[in-house]
């Protein structure tokens, strides 16, 4: 057999929480131990067990675009944020190029496309993780103030906020604002405001980084275009004096406020940020027909037909906007075809699928002709269930009208044998079906 990961992950986290548990009770009594071991040990997602029923989301890459970077240079993108991005700056330079050649996904052209039109149009861009939901409003951003920067204007003052419910993701920006603003040599700063902002920075920071705002005085002192923090930072700053100075350098040059990881805002923290918001735009002296919101939100879908509009209501309320100014741009997913003729339905061993475990490719064709493998594959791909993921109890249900052993054991050792199938080699490589698990 191939190597397997999800069955023996379940079921480590499952049998630990058990264990944990019984040991924390700390029953002496062995029948009693032995019946709560059995109890806890019945299938996922069932009453006892401490894990639910597993989601199985599928990772094709990401639909791309007919047009590559370069030919957008000029008509959506500012030429000099082209080449920034493809020259990026700092030590972490590599990790952030964005090639001259390179075609963007289709999610992050809608994107770029509707923040460019000049009736100021607020965006939702839900897509998964790693689809480059960052980009959407990263490019727009910097592409308008590098024009701006072109112009000799003197950027002071904010007039990009980025709001991030955690500081971790705050700081996980922090190597991509400098690598793709550092060419612009100090024109175009960037700050990252939080608790863990110092009142004074050494002035070796800035001969290092000098396109980075690294301290409390100079932000009051001299604002930069774009500040990132989060809600907590931003309620203090709008009531605090020694931050008012802040507010009155940025008067009416807001143009965009971002909230990133939008999902975490739900029932009353949704309310607070969207009174929050109020008093951001009134602090700031800026109107919100004038300015563009954008939410990015990594969601594995929803069965419901109304979900775009729902998000479009969404951004709306807590914007402020009427919910027509609001496009919703998802992500795509690119699966590649399986043409390879379905042979007749018979029966055959997970271990003769697999074959030897060196035999990534020839384990590719057998399951591209297997009618149980291909239907499984299928539930997974939006254009034949309308849906990207799957609980693992819709897999048993599969396998048991396809008169396959269905028990949850079953059901992931068929997972483990797809996501274990590869074809080609390099950029070219595809797997069978590639899954990234989410349990609860």
């Amino acid at each position: 057999m191939t190597s397997s990961y999800f069955a023996p992950l379940l079921s480590e986290l499952s049998t630990r929480a058990a264990r944990a548990t019984i040991s924390k009770l700390g029953f002496s009594n062995p029948s009693l131990r032995r019946h709560l071991l059995e109890v806890f040990a019945r299938g996922y997602g069932q009453p006892g067990c401490f894990l639910g029923d597993p989601v199985f989301e599928a990772t094709f890459g990401w639909k791309q675009a007919d047009t590559a970077l370069v030919d957008l240079g000029g008509k959506l993108i500012h030429p000099a944020l082209v080449e920034a991005m493809n020259n990026p700056w700092g030590e972490s330079a590599k990790d952030y190029q964005f090639p001259r050649e390179a075609r963007p996904y289709t999610h992050q052209l809608e994107a770029w496309k509707a923040l460019s039109e000049p009736d100021y149009r607020s965006v939702v861009v839900t897509s998964g993780t790693g689809s480059g939901k960052t980009e959407c409003f990263m490019v727009p951003v910097l592409s308008s103030l590098a024009a701006a920067a072109a112009q000799r204007q003197k950027l002071e003052g904010v007039r990009a906020l980025f709001l991030y419910p955690l500081n971790a993701l705050i700081q996980s920006q922090r190597e991509r604002l400098r690598a793709w603003t550092g060419p612009f040599g100090g024109g175009v700063r960037f700050c990252l405001y939080n608790g863990m902002t110092p009142e004074e920075a050494k002035a070796d920071k800035y001969r290092s980084a000098p396109n980075e705002v690294h301290d409390r005085k100079t932000l009051r002192q001299s604002p930069p275009p774009i500040l990132v923090t989060n809600p907590t930072m931003l309620e203090y700053m709008l009531v605090r004096a020694q931050d008012a100075p802040i507010l009155e350098k940025s008067k009416g040059m807001l143009e965009w406020i971002v909230l990133d990881e939008a999902h975490n805002y739900t029932g009353s923290q949704a309310a607070g940020v969207a009174l929050l918001l109020c008093r951001v735009l009134h602090a700031f002296g800026s109107k919100a027909d004038r300015v563009r919101f954008i939410a990015t939100s990594a969601t594995i879908g929803s069965d419901d037909g109304d979900a775009k509009l729902q998000l479009q209501e969404f951004l709306a309320k807590l914007a402020g906007v009427h919910s027509d100014r609001v496009v919703v741009v998802e992500g795509e997913r690119h699966v590649p075809q399986v043409n390879d003729p379905i042979a007749p339905a018979h029966p055959v061993s997970l271990e003769a699928l697999a074959g030897d475990p060196d035999d990534t490719e020839g384990r590719y064709r057998r399951l591209s002709t297997h009618p149980v493998s291909r239907g499984i594959r299928d539930l997974f791909v939006p254009a034949v269930s309308k849906r990207g993921f799957q609980p693992l109890s819709a897999i048993k249900r599969y396998l048991q009208a396809a008169r396959c052993a269905h028990d949850d054991e079953a059901a992931l050792a068929w997972l483990d044998l797809l996501t274990n199938a590869r074809s080609g080699e390099g950029r070219v490589s595809k797997t069978f079906l590639p899954l990234r698990v989410h349990a609860f």
